[in-house]
């Protein structure tokens, strides 16, 4: 990974960390929106190690993500949503993967050794990504939602 992918990650991740600590995210999301973070550097990694170019975040794309993770952890199941649903403005390319684990690690872990759903983290034709992450029973519901 180089410098500047650590250091835009590392600050986004300090960033979320603030805001949660400021109180400007709920106590709810603090949680989700840290693992949503740590989702995005792991992707980046990834991508680095390829030398594909890091994705940046969608805050639409992840606002879409989030509502479906909430969905799933809710009902305990794993179905990809409709693509188009809640995207706004332009966009090339898109592709979503879902997945739960006991962690957003874990899921990363099964997310690449997947074929499909890797192919999704190191898609060149996308450009950002937004994450939901929503946790029941133990299970952690990652929905990663790419475009392009």
């Amino acid at each position: 990974m180089t410098a500047a992918i650590r250091r835009r990650s590392s600050f986004r991740v300090v960033t979320l960390a603030l805001l949660c600590i400021l109180g400007l995210i709920s106590s709810t999301g603090c949680l989700s929106r840290e693992q949503a973070g740590r989702s995005l550097t792991l992707v980046n990694t990834e991508r680095a190690r390829r030398g594909l170019p890091e994705l940046g975040w969608d805050e639409n794309a992840a606002i879409k993500a989030q509502a479906w993770a909430e969905r799933l952890a809710a009902t305990r199941t794993l179905q990809h949503s409709r693509l188009t649903d809640g995207i706004f403005g332009t966009w090339n390319a898109l592709g979503e993967n879902v997945g739960f684990a006991r962690t957003v690690d874990e899921t990363h872990v099964g997310f690449m050794n997947s074929p499909r759903h890797r192919d999704a983290i190191l898609n060149g034709q996308f450009t950002s990504m937004g994450v939901g992450v929503a946790s029941n029973g133990g299970l952690t519901f990652v929905v990663q939602v790419f475009r392009g």
